[in-house]
């Protein structure tokens, strides 16, 4: 799914049909997957909401997150409406005990880092800064553009070690496949990201009101095979997380979206109602297409109850990254792929990663928990204290029952060790964090055969759904799924 730069004026408020990915094939979409088009990305709102649209947000009470739009099987996502994100935000305003300004919607990112117990901290010096110097307080504290206010601020309370995380990364589940890229450049450029989780510190009004840690998501996009310093993200997603056990006090998880930084946005920095996005369909998406909040976070983030029960924090997966240097993006250097280096990236995402394991642990109760296997799979092959590597796929194969089948190449009749790398470039996108996870054989196997299934869907020719498979790829891939066993 990729960003799309808006205007001050707010459109198509209810677009109630856009395609989707098909079952197969669903975005991932929510805070660890939009990718902006350009740096200057504006989330323009209208807080009045038109009365016709009470009598929707009625009807999709139970957070109903696809329909049917077509015969040929393809599914529609509910986006949401302005009504919907109002009454989201007026919800959470009641949790966020003692947070400033109200209503929550005039709030922005300054407003949420005081509430977590970071003040004079810019949202600029954020986006711009390195995670070295981020998380760093010594660093940080020369680096800032605000020297005075923040010495005041922290004079007597410096920030400790962990309590800011940041990792840069290249994302290549946000880069655009839909379209051939021109002289090796993606549409809308290559994807890069930049994660921060600020810990709400001990005085804090967040931590007194129940709440653990705030991450914000910063999305760039470049033209060259690198990370793109200095450039303005486009719009920022946020998620919020409460102490579990929560006790009935908070959701499970609660999500955010903030307007871009770029110069010419008149909210930089605001807190917004949509993301301004397309599903990377191949026709039937409306370039103004608008994705609200808490509904079009939730189809990716394992939650599809209004109060976000079972919502997730998506993990961090390196391998996947490195891979696809490998395939469709050999422009992009491996070294490149952790922008700030090994040490660092390793060492700051395998935090990241274990903070993620906790929190998908806390929420999992019953159910599909194929997200919580794949992050304990990363941290069980990138063990503090073994050497930082790029683990192959057929090495991260995920188990959830003794005596499933497993992705092995140890057996010459099965066709896993040449299926799954093609699976880890078409299908990985979605199914990392939408129905099941791809490195699960059992589940592949499951669906493979079964009506609108995985057969089907390669049939019809793409995967994912933005992408047409040109005609050899499709017969192989047919073949090397026809190969697989039964269930």
């Amino acid at each position: 799914m990729k960003i799309i730069p808006q205007t001050n004026t707010y459109t198509s408020r209810n677009r109630r049909t856009l395609l989707l990915l098909t079952l197969m094939l669903l975005p991932i979409m929510g805070i660890w997957s939009c990718t902006p088009k350009g740096g200057n990305d504006t989330n323009a709102q209208s807080s009045p909401s038109p009365a016709g649209e009470t009598a929707k947000i009625q009807e999709e009470s139970a957070m109903r997150l696809w329909q049917t739009a077509s015969d040929n099987q393809q599914v529609a996502v509910v986006p949401g409406n302005q009504t919907e994100a109002d009454t989201y935000y007026g919800q959470l305003q009641t949790k966020l005990t003692g947070f400033k300004p109200t209503p929550f919607t005039n709030s922005s990112i300054g407003d949420m880092l005081v509430y977590y117990g970071f003040p004079a901290l810019l949202a600029t010096d954020l986006q711009n800064l390195e995670p070295a110097k981020l998380m760093d307080f010594a660093k940080l504290r020369d680096a800032v553009t605000n020297k005075p206010e923040f010495a005041a601020a922290y004079a007597t309370k410096p920030l400790q070690p962990g309590e800011i995380l940041v990792s840069r990364f290249f994302a290549p589940k946000i880069i655009n496949v839909g379209v051939p890229p021109t002289d090796g450049v993606p549409k809308d450029g290559f994807g890069w990201r930049k994660v921060l989780r600020f810990k709400a510190r001990d005085d804090s009004v967040a931590r007194s009101a129940g709440l653990d840690a705030f991450y914000l998501l910063f999305n760039f996009a470049s033209d060259k095979p690198k990370f793109p310093d200095g450039k303005d993200a486009g719009q920022i997603q946020g998620i919020l997380i409460p102490t579990y056990p929560t006790g009935g006090k908070h959701n499970d998880i609660y999500f955010l979206v903030y307007e871009g930084l770029g110069r010419t946005n008149p909210n930089p920095g605001k807190i917004g109602f949509f993301l301004k996005a397309t599903f990377d369909l191949a026709s039937g998406v409306p370039l103004d297409g608008q994705y609200y909040v808490p509904r079009s976070c939730g189809q990716c983030h394992g939650t599809e109850r209004t109060n976000q029960v079972g919502g997730k924090v998506n993990y961090l997966d390196t391998d996947h990254w490195i891979d696809r240097t490998g395939d469709d993006f050999k422009a992009v250097n491996p070294a490149d792929v952790l922008v700030d280096g090994e040490a660092l990236g390793y060492d700051t995402i395998r935090k990241l990663n274990a903070e993620v394991e906790k929190q998908n642990s806390a929420v999992i109760a019953g159910g599909a928990n194929f997200a919580l296997l794949a992050v304990q799979k990363w941290l069980e092959l990138h063990k503090e204290g073994q050497a930082n590597r790029h683990v192959p796929p057929m090495e991260r194969a995920l188990v959830n029952t003794a005596g499933d089948p497993v992705w092995s190449a140890a057996d010459p009749t099965q066709p896993d060790e040449e299926l799954l790398p093609l699976m880890n470039q078409y299908c990985f996108r979605c199914h990392s964090s939408v129905r099941f996870h791809v490195f699960q054989k059992k589940e592949v196997v499951k669906r493979k055969n079964i009506t609108n299934g995985i057969i089907d869907r390669v049939t019809r020719g793409n995967m994912p759904q933005d992408r047409k498979l040109d005609e050899g790829t499709k017969d192989k891939l047919l073949k090397l799924f026809e190969r697989l066993p039964n269930p």
